[in-house]
């Protein structure tokens, strides 16, 4: 392995503050990523979107954070790991119940899931009281949800003016 003689912090800067102003390929990359995943959110229906994006999971995880969704037919959500229902994701918000579903469940959509109730089967492992509790709050919020089957979803950016995430005020515990 070589070492590199340049000092990469100060090459990378911009040329008014002393540096060459290059790229950093590494922050590149990530952001690269992160727009490919963006892309398979928000147009599906491209041919390269069903090929899987490798990436940092730090990347994942900051896509997870950023990206918020307005279902409508739930098409083109995922049911688990989706923030959809409040501006949030069953990932984040039920850790204990998530945890407890089947992993090849956590790729299925909302209208899969909600249209005949499958979410249900997906909840594999035993059921502690907490879990319990966790999985009749979500029965109860799943029932006011309704689906509009000619309409489909939405993406959004969270870190963008038209978020609507600053209104969701939603407390699991």
């Amino acid at each position: 392995m070589g070492h590199c003689l340049l000092a990469w912090p100060k090459v990378t800067r911009p040329p008014n503050l002393g540096g060459l102003g290059i790229s950093h390929l590494q922050n590149m990359s990530s952001a690269l990523r992160l727009r490919w995943l963006w892309l398979q959110k928000t147009e599906p229906e491209k041919a390269w979107a069903f090929f899987p994006v490798q990436t940092q999971p730090q990347v994942k995880e900051f896509s997870a954070i950023a990206i918020v969704t307005e279902v409508r037919n739930g098409k083109n959500t995922l049911f688990w790991t989706a923030r959809w229902l409040l501006g949030q994701s069953f990932e984040q918000t039920l850790p204990h119940l998530f945890s407890s579903v089947a992993a090849r469940a956590k790729k299925k959509t909302v209208h899969a899931a909600l249209s005949d109730g499958s979410w249900i089967s997906d909840i594999r492992a035993a059921l502690t009281l907490q879990v319990l509790l966790k999985y009749l709050q979500l029965w109860e919020l799943l029932s006011t949800v309704q689906l509009q089957p000619e309409v489909g979803g939405t993406h959004i950016w969270q870190f963008s003016a038209s978020c609507p995430c600053p209104s969701c005020n939603l407390a699991w515990s």
